[in-house]
């Protein structure tokens, strides 16, 4: 076999920058991110594509780091792409239009500015004051006042704005005029509106690399087989429920979902446990324990409340999230004062955690900040 098929999980590095590059990869499956100087500069997602060939073809330094933003298969040609080439002049066709389809992209990176990677993209510290000085603008092409309405208030505690269009032409124009970080078009525009309008942003440099959300009604099968097979593949439905609306959001513009969970409120770290929890949110949160940790330690945050108030039933997904926090906490040797908020006839079953012996019982958040702060 000329090549080797290998397999990475999440995060892990496929190519480091600086490294002296051998050979080159094709992507099989999965979605990887292309970082330099530790910032996402780009995103491999096309099954084809071809990546890591200019090191040894201009026999310098990768200048990137590539590694998996999904479960991702690869496979490895263990030569230069020369001799490859050589030895197969018939992949010389593909090869051209692999880097022409990439020359495209670029392009339409440098023309739009490259407007998903101005705002943050990692953890940063949680009490940090200084906001990034570009806003997370979000586009909804919708003929229903509510729903814009609605999801506006979905986004209140992020400081990210969002602004309405009634029709396609409206929505065309406004990104002649302005740069969003994603749009959502509804699948109840007239005619093929939605489609079309997906189709015109896709073909447009400036857009061609903007996230596209549908937006769709909760069951309405033949409009989800519609948008899928039209090139939708991220979704908000209707009704729209703020948890799972954000949770989208916040997938679509690669920005770590637990931090809509996180908050410092008068010098004390809150966790809200969310009232509804999937198994890629429960990863995501448990994901970024450490770092929060860390930096909450670092900053003199010497308290904590844990908010599984919202939590209608208490079952093994919450108990599990909050447990593995605790934990975690255990292994930096627990240095906080902690509190938990909630309403359950079984509040005390969660002083039974590692670590939380001593944790105080409160019923309000309000309650808990001030009990903390005595």
């Amino acid at each position: 076999m000329i090549y080797e098929t290998k397999h990475f999980k999440p995060g892990e590095f496929i190519l480091r920058e600086g490294e002296v590059g051998k050979g080159f990869y094709i992507l099989d499956d999965g979605e990887l991110e292309v970082s330099r100087n530790e910032k996402v500069i780009n995103e491999i997602n096309l099954k084809g594509a071809m990546f890591g060939e200019l090191s040894e073809l201009l026999m310098t330094k990768r200048d990137a780091s590539i590694r998996a933003k999904t479960d991702a298969t690869v496979k490895f040609f263990d030569m230069g792409l020369q001799e490859f080439v050589e030895k197969n002049p018939r992949f010389a066709v593909k090869i051209i239009r692999n880097l022409g389809r990439r020359l495209c992209r670029m392009n339409a990176m440098t023309l739009r500015g490259n407007t998903r990677n101005d705002f943050l993209r990692s953890i940063t510290s949680i009490s940090d004051t200084q906001q990034e000085s570009r806003v997370v603008r979000i586009l909804v092409v919708e003929d229903k006042k509510m729903i814009i309405d609605q999801l506006k208030e979905c986004v209140l505690q992020t400081e990210w704005e969002i602004e309405g269009a009634e029709s396609a032409a409206e929505a065309l124009q406004l990104c002649r005029e302005h740069e969003y970080c994603a749009i959502a078009i509804s699948s109840t525009l007239q005619g093929d509106e939605s489609v079309n309008l997906r189709r015109k942003l896709k073909a447009n440099p400036k857009t061609s690399m903007t996230p596209v959300i549908g937006l769709l009604v909760k069951g309405d099968d033949n409009a989800l087989r519609i948008a899928s097979d039209c090139g939708f593949s991220n979704f908000i439905f209707k009704p729209i429920e703020k948890s799972a609306a954000l949770n989208v959001l916040y997938k679509v513009l690669s920005l770590d979902a637990s931090d809509q969970y996180f908050d410092v409120i008068e010098n004390i770290l809150c966790f809200i446990v969310p009232s509804m929890l999937t198994t890629s949110l429960i990863d995501e949160i448990k994901a970024s324990y450490a770092a929060r940790i860390r930096n909450t330690i670092n900053d003199g945050i010497e308290r904590l409340i844990i908010d599984v108030s919202k939590v209608k039933e208490i079952g093994e997904d919450s108990v599990e999230l909050v447990g593995d926090l605790a934990e975690e906490l255990e292994e930096f040797s627990n240095p906080f004062e902690i509190g938990f908020v909630s309403l359950s006839n079984d509040a005390n079953m969660w002083k039974n955690l590692d670590g939380c012996e001593e944790a105080e019982i409160f019923e309000t958040l309000e309650e808990a900040i001030a009990g903390l702060s005595n």
